[in-house]
């Protein structure tokens, strides 16, 4: 386990889309309900990448945290991001998960780590979850579901990814 991390919704969706949401388990996970509700729309138009999260939260009893949203924030975040980021911060946990630059932007402006769905992935290796190959395999994969980097972020991500082992 690394720890404790306040996730949004971007990275357990794009993690149901590889079929990797077991790479979760190695950090403590906590989620507000704002983004539990995210989730729930999901399920409802019968999106099954949503029932997947939805199991996998359940099978590790994380239970959406209540928690009222930080006046201070940006009108450019969406609900969810805005619920992370002040779950975080009341909750004093240092770390989180979320994708958009925006939103990691005012996270590290509030004094938070965010990580995206590539350092996700990045832990994983590092935790032996993933070896090299898998690691390099799922990044692409994940490109190919539709997440969106920076292309030159990317490709210094992969060339990284090929100095390792």
């Amino acid at each position: 386990m690394t720890g404790d991390v306040v996730c949004n919704a971007s990275p357990v969706i794009f993690l149901a889309k590889i079929r990797r949401l077991d790479l979760l388990d190695i950090y403590s996970l906590h989620s507000p309900a704002q983004v539990d509700n995210e989730i729930l729309r999901g399920i409802k138009r019968k999106i099954e990448d949503a029932r997947l999260i939805k199991e996998y939260l359940r099978q590790r009893n994380i239970v959406p945290l209540k928690t009222s949203l930080l006046t201070d924030l940006p009108n450019f975040l969406g609900a969810g991001e805005k619920a992370v980021i002040s779950l975080a911060v009341k909750e004093k946990i240092e770390r989180v998960l979320i994708d958009e630059s925006k939103a990691r932007t005012v996270a590290r402006f509030k004094g938070l780590k965010p990580k995206g769905t590539l350092g996700i992935l990045w832990d994983s290796y590092k935790t032996e979850k993933l070896d090299r190959k898998t690691l390099e395999e799922l990044s692409l994969e994940l490109i190919g579901k539709g997440y969106r980097i920076k292309e030159d972020l990317f490709i210094e991500f992969l060339k990284k990814i090929r100095t390792l082992d």
